[in-house]
């Protein structure tokens, strides 16, 4: 007999309001309200497009997956729009049922106590139905206020009659439930969902690593604390080539640039060692320091075998062509990196035990990767020691001292 589970305590628009504060990057820069309103009205739109993108080509993904991630980014503006503009959480919620209740017919009362998402689902599952049906007016409805939200932004000064900005935003928050309702969604898992997604990418001061994926392993299966590996390049008759030292020894074969154009790729081990850095995951790595974790067969052939190697170098490679376009993200600040890049590197590990790791996990062993990496290919360098500290979590580099040859 399967046990009922206890339900979680509804979630308050004051307690999201927060989670949204924690991960606000522009309420306190130069025109931040005004960036917040066009994040709004990007977010709708992307959902608008998403929606058309998903029915043109018949995707495997439902419509109902990419609105509720897409809804939930727009939530989070709406709600960073409120706290910018010091509307309360609690004014803000009675707006959005004074708004459904007048939409429904029902008349307005008194509610006492915070507000949370699960009241607005609530009255709109007693009064909605019939709202999948109503999914297209529904959207252009959104479209049309997002544009005014826009306006909103830059005009102080709103016209005779028009709504507050605190009926506008509490309107558009019931628009966002009704929305949700139309795909069969809440607007409390929404909320939710995107508290995991935002936090996940922008943590804020707060950043636990998760423990390294070897740690209950024994320890010739584990990464060391430490690697100190040199990248040497060498000149041949043959071309231009790039060997890794550790402990004096030479390890793994040499690196060409493997393309018609250099570029320098013969150094992208570096980015492996980023990977084991800031995610304690690498099979490339591993393999290569022959620490595969044998001692379990499952974990030694579906994490640590050639499956799981060819999709980090594969992202590796995608990742290092993305970069050049952009100056191998030289002024790409931590938090600025593109999410749609860090969403497809996510997918790519689906499955594997590095899924786990959040985000800006991701986030900091590429742009530290690239950072070492821009340290490698420097004219006076052209290689060095890069030093691998796995408490630390951090990436080192080293200048040459001389050249090796």
């Amino acid at each position: 007999m399967t046990r009922a589970q206890p339900q979680r305590p509804p979630l308050t628009i004051a307690d999201y309001a927060q989670k949204a504060t924690e991960t606000d990057r522009f309420t306190d820069v130069p025109g931040g309200l005004t960036k917040l309103a066009f994040g709004f009205f990007g977010e709708v739109g992307g959902l608008l497009a998403a929606l058309k993108k998903v029915n043109r080509d018949q995707l495997r993904a439902t419509e109902t997956d990419v609105a509720g991630e897409e809804i939930g980014d727009a939530l989070w503006y709406l709600i960073a729009l409120s706290n910018a503009q010091q509307l309360l959480p609690r004014a803000l919620g009675l707006a959005c049922l004074a708004r459904l209740r007048s939409r429904f017919g029902e008349a307005d009362r008194e509610s006492s106590g915070e507000i949370d998402f699960r009241q607005i689902d609530g009255l709109i599952a007693i009064h909605g139905n019939g709202l999948q049906d109503a999914r297209v007016e529904l959207l252009g409805e959104l479209a049309r206020m997002s544009g005014e939200i826009i306006g909103r932004a830059d005009r102080p000064q709103l016209e005779l009659g028009a709504p507050s900005q605190l009926e506008f935003l509490g309107s558009l928050l019931a628009m966002l439930g009704l929305l949700c309702a139309s795909f069969m969604l809440k607007l409390e898992d929404v909320a939710r969902d995107n508290i995991v997604k935002t936090h996940g990418r922008w943590p804020g001061p707060d950043r636990t690593y998760l423990p390294p994926f070897d740690s209950t392993f024994p320890e010739h299966e584990r990464f060391p604390p430490e690697l100190r590996i040199e990248f040497i390049e060498r000149v041949s008759a043959r071309g231009t080539f790039v060997v890794q030292r550790l402990n004096e020894v030479f390890i793994g074969d040499p690196l060409t640039d493997n393309s018609h154009e250099p570029d320098d790729y013969r150094f992208h081990d570096v980015f492996h060692l980023a990977y084991v850095a800031h995610l304690g995951w690498s099979p490339v790595i591993r393999a290569l320091l022959k620490r595969k974790r044998k001692s379990r067969p499952a974990v030694d052939e579906n994490e640590d075998g050639a499956r799981a190697m060819i999709i980090e170098e594969g992202i590796a490679t995608w990742i290092f062509n993305h970069a050049k376009q952009r100056d191998l993200y030289i002024d790409v600040p931590a938090g600025k990196l593109e999410y749609g890049l860090l969403k497809q590197v996510q997918s790519m590990v689906s499955g594997f035990e590095v899924a786990t790791c959040p985000l800006w996990q991701w986030e900091q062993a590429i742009l530290d990767g690239f950072r070492v990496f821009r340290e490698l290919q420097k004219r006076e360098h052209r290689g060095g020691m890069v030093v691998v500290d796995m408490v630390k979590h951090s990436l080192t580099f080293v200048a040459p001292v001389q050249a090796v040859r």
